[in-house]
């Protein structure tokens, strides 16, 4: 790319996605100054994160194009408010819990009307372009209203909300997430990174461990688990446990299990359900969010309150069924170069 431009990337969580942004971000940039500033709550660590971020947009801003943020939230005030002080453009990326209101978990930037969502909502004034991974994270998600009163979606909480939103989503790299062969029948996998009972909640293991009991003659196995389950959280006999795992480790998981679940009451687009099709796992998910989007016809969408009998009958029947179409979908729909492309678009734009 000629006359390549400076970016800024700040960001709260290093998580896979956000590396491969940072990935597409240096191939693309002369150069990206990168700011990491994880969500402490005690208040010395808050408060010097917040004056680093605000010497950062005012030592940086002068000095690229754009400035990215990753998540809504407290970091991503000072950086958007030099971008839009210095003219340059702010592009802030949402991935879920930054658009999302669960009343029943407490979760989301918009659960609790204080400071925190305050500084959301201007943030989102602030920006010049929102990117979201889902449409249903600018527009809301019908159907995890009415089942479980969670309220979604930019412009339902900023119903006059100005800055353009344009969706793209997260992108998966199909060279590595591939199937090695050894699939095991009568097997479901789900992965989460489940670090205390609000996320185990949240990810829909309630529901993995409901399936697991209705379906006792197949093999699960939870992986992501990094604190100990309560007693009173009975575990299936046929569910296997396992901690987190890195992504060699995931691979060979995926390529193992028949079926991928995903049972999650709030999500943008889970990473681990497409890199688990990609593997050529058969998705039971969830009706809500962009969960359905990802699987389209190659799996089982299902509402739990209404379609459980129809999830096992899908599961426990043993006519094959075709994962490599699971494969193709999400090559079609979530390819790495795709998301690549955006940011290249965007930073011609910009240059």
């Amino acid at each position: 790319m000629n006359n390549k431009t400076k970016t800024a990337l700040v960001y709260n969580l290093t998580n896979t996605f956000v590396q491969q942004d940072i990935q597409h971000l240096q191939n693309l940039s002369a150069q990206v100054y990168l700011h990491s500033s994880y969500p402490h709550k005690d208040p010395i660590r808050f408060w010097w994160n917040r004056l680093r971020e605000l010497f950062f947009g005012l030592f940086y801003g002068p000095r690229v194009k754009v400035v990215f943020c990753w998540f809504n939230d407290y970091h991503a005030f000072f950086p958007l408010l030099w971008a839009r002080l210095l003219a340059k453009k702010g592009v802030l990326i949402v991935g879920g819990y930054d658009a999302v209101s669960d009343p029943a978990l407490q979760y989301g930037v918009f659960a609790k009307n204080n400071g925190r969502q305050w500084i959301a909502k201007w943030n989102y004034k602030l920006a010049h372009l929102i990117w979201v991974v889902d449409e249903t994270l600018a527009n809301g998600c019908e159907n995890a209203q009415a089942q479980e009163q969670i309220q979604s979606g930019i412009k339902h909480f900023l119903p006059t909300i100005s800055t353009p939103i344009e969706v793209v989503p997260t992108g998966y790299d199909p060279d590595f997430w591939k199937s090695t062969g050894d699939q095991k029948p009568h097997t479901i996998l789900t992965v989460a990174n489940i670090p205390d009972k609000r996320t185990f909640r949240r990810k829909g293991i309630d529901l993995f461990f409901r399936l697991a009991q209705d379906l006792p003659h197949f093999k699960f196995t939870l992986a992501g688990l990094t604190y100990a389950l309560p007693k009173t959280i009975e575990v299936p006999q046929n569910v296997t446990l396992l901690g987190r795992q890195n992504a060699n480790e995931l691979r060979a998981l995926y390529a193992k299990h028949h079926y991928y679940f995903q049972g999650s009451r709030v999500e943008g687009l889970p990473n681990v359900l497409c890199e688990a099709m990609l593997c050529e796992c058969i998705p039971l998910v969830r009706n809500v969010f962009g969960m359905p989007k990802a699987v389209g016809e190659t799996g089982f969408v299902f509402n739990p309150n209404k379609d459980w009998e129809k999830l096992l009958q899908f599961v426990a029947n043993d006519e094959p069924k075709e994962g490599n179409k699971a494969r193709e979908r999400i090559l079609k729909q979530f390819h790495v170069q795709a998301r690549y492309e955006a940011f290249k678009l965007l930073l011609t734009q910009s240059s």
